[in-house]
């Protein structure tokens, strides 16, 4: 068993601007890890863990170059799937991604989206215990933030929250709506479409017991379309 990370995969991982290519010599990087980890467990203290780590912390710096930084999300999508992995291990990913999250750069922001997305679905405990902060963030953006890549981070951070019905969520569904009004009338097409697939995860949270006329998020979208119709625009129409 190698006592170090193989370089010709390192090079691959930060050299190739091909999506999968940089996924499949992340996950063989984590499989040296996973591996290290059956035949002695180490946790933490794995060298090879924190090697990986190291050049981890490297890669995501926001002075590295788009392609070091994108074979750093890489390395953070697939340590995810690690099934030995421990809640300090855990806790630090959670914080390594929503750092990423803040970034102004879409393509990470996508990366890092894909992340959390995981991360959600798993219910980490480091993820679950900071959902309302993540929340309030977004919203924050969305009320004042003028990066337009923060706001289609916290528009799809809001999507991937509602999809996966979170029931904290429930009380937070009439910011959603009002919060969303402006980004579904926004001049770049991109805000537009990622604003109505949000409103559409927000509606997903409403029980059916509750759809009625005097639900507020009908109310909303009804009031929503008529407003829309009268600014006679492509935005309003769209």
């Amino acid at each position: 068993m190698s006592e170090h990370l193989r370089p010709d995969i390192l090079g691959r991982l930060r050299t190739s601007r091909d999506a999968e290519e940089r996924a499949r010599a992340a996950q063989q990087l984590c499989s040296q890890v996973t591996d290290s980890e059956a035949i002695e467990r180490h946790g933490e203290q794995n060298p090879l863990y924190v090697e990986l780590n190291t050049r981890l912390v490297k890669l995501l710096n926001p002075a590295s170059d788009i392609l070091d930084r994108l074979a750093g999300t890489a390395i953070l999508l697939a340590l995810v799937d690690v099934d030995s992995l421990e809640d300090k291990q855990k806790f630090r990913i959670t914080q390594q991604t929503k750092t990423q999250l803040a970034g102004s750069e879409m393509a990470i922001s996508n990366e890092a989206v894909a992340i959390y997305k995981k991360l959600i679905e798993k219910r980490w405990a480091s993820v679950m215990s900071s959902v309302e902060t993540e929340v309030n963030r977004c919203l924050e953006w969305l009320g004042s933030e003028r990066n337009e890549v923060r706001r289609m981070t916290a528009l799809r951070v809001i999507e991937v929250l509602c999809s996966n019905h979170l029931v904290p969520l429930h009380s937070y569904l009439t910011k959603f709506f009002a919060t969303l009004s402006n980004p579904l009338r926004d001049q770049r097409s991109e805000i537009r479409v990622a604003a109505a697939r949000t409103l559409g995860a927000c509606m997903g949270l409403i029980p059916m017991s509750e759809r009625n006329v005097r639900n507020p998020g009908l109310n909303f979208l009804y009031e929503e379309l008529q407003r829309n119709f009268q600014m006679a625009s492509v935005e309003g129409y769209h």
